[in-house]
């Protein structure tokens, strides 16, 4: 378990964080990391979920996604899902580095070094935190968008 995971990723549950979801299904990204980490945030308008059906629907304050959607059960897999399908949520980002510390976006980062998700949580620790990571600096790859404009409004710096 990483710093400051409290217990293992979610079962499917009927309810959580005071939200009932529209059927049982499996919190995934934000929700699987606020319940993990017992991060003290603001709850997201909306949640993810991988219900039992093969299509994707919003309901209930939920969006609900396909089994084929499912993330790895580890932090890289809900951040992962959360940075490519629920866009940037700066407050649970910073309770989660704090939450868990630099060692565990160091060892993503060295696994996938030029990943576009590696790269993206690279910057918004040390952004968000104000602190570098014992990492040198990235010499290959391409730039990564941090926000992804499909989801987020976003402009050009």
């Amino acid at each position: 378990m990483e710093r400051g995971q409290k217990k293992p990723f979610s079962e499917p549950v009927g309810i959580l964080h005071g939200r009932w979801l529209p059927e049982t299904a499996l919190p995934v990204g934000y929700a699987a990391l606020i319940d993990t980490f017992d991060l003290a945030v603001p709850i997201p308008i909306t949640l993810s979920a991988i219900g039992p059906r093969h299509k994707v629907y919003r309901a209930e304050g939920w969006k609900l996604y396909t089994p084929r959607h499912e993330p790895e059960a580890s932090l890289i897999g809900h951040l992962t899902f959360a940075l490519r399908y629920e866009g940037l949520d700066l407050a649970v980002l910073k309770a989660l580095f704090r939450a868990m510390g630099p060692e565990a976006i160091v060892e993503i980062v060295r696994a996938a070094p030029t990943g576009t998700y590696a790269r993206r949580l690279w910057f918004l620790y040390e952004w968000l935190l104000d602190e570098r990571l014992d990492l040198s600096d990235a010499t290959r790859g391409t730039y990564a968008l941090v926000v992804d404009p499909e989801q987020q409004w976003a402009v050009s710096g």
